[in-house]
């Protein structure tokens, strides 16, 4: 599949979060800066075949796929893998596409993705070892969930039995490496305390 200027082939938004620190709310339907945290962080993605994994109440554009895994709250390495299939059920992949994974409350997330699928594509055209997963890195900290999957990567997630798995461990058997990120492409709302940050970095980013 062509990909777009952004490098990436398709985008996979991980929506299942039940945001108790938040007062339980569905977190993409949280309201900030005047729209919802899902809108915000589609609108940041390039235009690429999106699947959101999420409640089948959580309205998306009628151009973005939703799903969820199977069973529901088994894990967000069962949602990649749900979120993978409904893609691959749509459209046709080659094992060296690049897909990017983010979560949903992370609203300038897709800045992160068309850096690092840009930086998978450039490694895997040039090296001779061909990495299958990169991953953001704020600091210390590794973005489990932000970051670009080759097609290939992701099969091998469906094929690792991800149910009430971690991302982490299934990553591990797989591979992967990290490259640093603004730290702002990784700011999330967790608490009621990240609204005001976040919103001030949606302000000065439209």
């Amino acid at each position: 599949m062509a990909s777009s200027p952004q490098y990436l082939n398709g985008v996979i938004v991980l929506a299942g979060g039940t945001g108790k620190r938040l007062g339980g709310c569905s977190k993409p339907d949280l309201l900030i800066a005047g729209d919802r945290l899902i809108s915000w962080t589609l609108s940041f993605l390039p235009e690429v075949p999106t699947a959101v994994v999420a409640p089948n109440n959580v309205e998306v554009p009628e151009k973005v796929f939703l799903t969820m895994e199977e069973p529901p709250g088994s894990g967000p390495a069962a949602a990649i893998v749900a979120g993978w299939r409904k893609l691959a059920n749509s459209f046709v992949f080659s094992p060296s596409d690049i897909i990017g994974v983010c979560p949903v409350d992370a609203p300038l997330a897709g800045l992160a993705l068309r850096q690092l699928g840009r930086e998978l594509m450039e490694n895997n055209e040039e090296a001779d070892e061909k990495e299958k997963i990169l991953l953001g890195q704020v600091g210390e900290v590794t973005q489990y969930i932000l970051g670009a999957f080759t097609a290939r990567a992701l099969m091998e997630m469906a094929r690792a039995n991800p149910l009430n798995r971690s991302v982490r461990g299934v990553l591990a058997e797989i591979g992967f490496a990290t490259r640093d990120i603004s730290p702002d492409y990784a700011h999330d709302v967790d608490t009621p305390a990240d609204i005001a940050p976040v919103t001030e970095l949606l302000r000065i980013s439209r």
